[in-house]
């Protein structure tokens, strides 16, 4: 591993100050990005799925050496989604069932909204496109923070609709969906 931040860093910011400027990315910075998606999981039991979160937000920490492990760490977090998936929502399928196969039954199972089963297919479409790439691939810190909040998201939506968490309310970046009980994302 490298002993000096990957370069990239130096042109990238952290943020704003509340004095309008901006300010230096700092491995600080992607630390709290961490523990901010860390706190949606907060409430759920560990398994798989979890244990992939954790790896992934392990990932952004450490792409202040790589940068490039921003792009793993959202491949992880696609795994956990996956694993929540095959092991949460759907433990009674065969392993060998596609993840797609799995976001399309949770669409017709009401699970989710068919805008929010899309939200999920296309990062199935990211995550085979990572797993199996033509060349290298490279995210920005608002691309990763977006991917990683979602697979977040989804994956202690998952744990809340099958009796694994009790959180008193959903929090206001909750992926449920009003209609029907099903998960949905927050449209910003």
């Amino acid at each position: 591993m490298a002993s000096h931040p990957d370069p990239r860093w130096q042109s990238i910011t952290g943020g704003i100050s509340p004095a309008g400027q901006a300010q230096p990315m700092t491995q600080e910075r992607l630390e709290q990005l961490a523990e901010e998606w860390a706190t949606i999981v907060a409430d759920i039991p560990r398994f798989a799925g979890s244990e992939l979160l954790e790896k992934a937000r392990s990932h952004v920490v450490h792409s202040w050496w790589d940068y490039e492990l921003m792009v793993t760490a959202c491949l992880v977090g696609f795994q956990a989604v996956e694993a929540t998936f095959k092991q949460i929502l759907y433990a009674e399928a065969d392993e060998k069932t596609p993840f797609r196969h799995l976001v399309d039954k949770a669409e017709r199972d009401s699970w989710f909204s068919k805008e929010k089963a899309d939200i999920i297919r296309a990062g199935v479409e990211l995550r085979n496109r990572l797993s199996h790439p033509q060349g290298r691939s490279a995210f920005t810190v608002e691309m990763t923070d977006s991917i990683l909040q979602v697979c977040h998201l989804v994956v202690r939506d998952i744990c809340s609709m099958k009796g694994l968490t009790t959180p008193s309310a959903p929090p206001a970046n909750s992926m449920r969906d009003p209609r029907a009980g099903a998960p949905a994302v927050e449209s910003s």
